[in-house]
């Protein structure tokens, strides 16, 4: 442990900035592989964060851009998610920014999180439906592939971006 903790500070994470995450939530995110500058992006200081705006892509733009609705929500294969993010005025979420929603709903990464009453209403009320959507993030394991987040057990799968999985957007305004 006092290995990991100077490390923290060499990494140039200071404890006391990262007014979001525990001690331990940061170590586990460290653990799990993400960079300090994910981890900044999950942990950063609150009055330094805006607070995330998810869009809900209207039927026609989501079949306008080669989406389909499916139980009410926006399906697309990667590229025509992009295309819709951008003409709702958005853009495709980024790992660190659904590691927030799995966070301020109180779930856990790489953890089925649906028995958590809580967490499951939360994400819920958040606008999302179901357990597999695109992020903006490439996979670093094969360029015809990107990153998808379940919801249901706060983890990453790579998906072939020739599929089709849900997609939610992020307001950049």
């Amino acid at each position: 442990m006092k290995i990991k903790f100077v490390l923290l500070v060499v990494l140039g994470f200071a404890m006391g900035s990262y007014a979001d995450c525990s001690k331990d939530e940061i170590l586990k995110l460290l653990d799990k592989g993400y960079s300090k500058s994910e981890v900044d992006g999950i942990c950063g200081e609150s009055e330094k964060k805006k607070a995330l705006k998810w869009i809900t892509p209207s039927k026609s733009v989501c079949v306008g851009n080669g989406g389909k609705i499916v139980d009410g929500s926006c399906e697309a294969k990667w590229s025509d998610a992009k295309k819709t993010c951008n003409v709702s005025g958005g853009k495709l979420a980024t790992k660190s920014e659904f590691i927030k929603v799995i966070i301020d709903c109180g779930g856990k990464i790489n953890t089925n999180n649906l028995s958590n009453s809580f967490y499951y209403s939360c994400f819920k009320n958040k606008g999302f439906i179901s357990n597999h959507y695109w992020s903006s993030s490439p996979s670093s394991v094969n360029h015809e592939h990107a990153l998808t987040v379940n919801l249901e057990n706060a983890n990453w799968t790579h998906a072939n971006k020739a599929l089709n999985r849900y997609v939610r957007c992020i307001n950049i305004d």
